[in-house]
């Protein structure tokens, strides 16, 4: 099935960043490519799960192409940010504006991911892609090799945002309905292994610029999966495509990934990352 393809092709961008900086390595030519791939697969998973979601619910149909309405708006955002920047004027003003109460770059980045969400349910297409391309805008137009926003808004997500959606999983997460389905428990094993091998195979291309090591770590990296995964899991769940044991299924493979890659990642790169440092 398409939508448990896409499933199984997520990354969690928001696990290998971390892990990354924690080695030393996002900011070295293995680190970045690593992060570039994690990227990809999450804007092209979240892009297609979007218009295989509206494909399935209206058919197809000229609302397809509204998802396009996104790319403009993100153009338009990037330059209009871009202006901004170049600007001292208004440069001098978010500066001062940015401290004490006013918090104007942090309210700007919700205000941001707000109406990027309710554009993306308009357009009839999913919440997280919006989300995601929120994420760009601010990433393209953030000021800064000191990285200030992006801390904030680390504080904020993982502190308020991040711990509410888990909430959300663990009461989603019907362990009766999956010990009580002989074909999810059995699914479980099978998916496990898929998401690994749908990550280590299109890494071997790594191969050719890396060690074989960093290749393995690269592989082990990808393959764990989070927030995005779950998120495609739901929608699946609503869309009436899996069934919510099939939907545990791929939360305990999800939270099974997210224990294992990064500990295979850290065995497999602790020297090379001494190196760099």
């Amino acid at each position: 099935e398409w939508m448990l393809a896409l499933i199984l092709s997520t990354t969690s961008l928001g696990v290998v960043l971390p892990v990354l900086k924690e080695k030393n390595l996002s900011d070295t030519i293995f680190g970045q490519t690593v992060l570039m791939s994690a990227l990809m697969a999450d804007f092209l998973t979240m892009l297609l799960i979007s218009l295989l979601a509206t494909y399935l619910e209206g058919g197809l149909n000229i609302e397809m192409l509204l998802v396009l309405f996104l790319f403009v708006a993100l153009a338009i955002l990037y330059r209009t940010g871009i202006l901004i920047r170049k600007s001292r004027r208004i440069g001098k003003v978010v500066a001062e504006l940015s401290s004490a109460t006013a918090q104007i770059r942090l309210r700007t980045c919700l205000a941001l991911l707000v109406g990027f969400i309710v554009l993306a349910e308009m357009l009839n297409s999913e919440m997280i892609l919006g989300a995601f391309f929120a994420g760009i805008v601010i990433s393209l137009v953030s000021e800064g090799p000191e990285g200030k926003i992006e801390k904030e808004l680390e504080a904020f997500g993982f502190s308020f945002f991040i711990p509410i959606f888990f909430i959300l999983v663990g009461v989603g997460f019907d362990i009766g309905e999956l010990t009580s389905s002989d074909e999810a428990l059995l699914l479980v094993p099978i998916l496990l292994i898929g998401a690994f091998i749908v990550k280590f195979v299109p890494v071997l291309f790594f191969r050719f610029f890396f060690t074989w090591k960093e290749t393995i770590a690269a592989g082990s990296l990808l393959s764990a999966r989070l927030s995005l995964i779950i998120a495609a899991s739901i929608i699946a769940l609503e869309l009436e495509l899996i069934t919510p044991a099939v939907n545990s299924a791929i939360i305990l493979v999800a939270i099974i990934t997210v224990t294992i890659a990064p500990i295979m990642f850290a065995y497999l790169m602790p020297n090379l990352a001494k190196e760099e440092e």
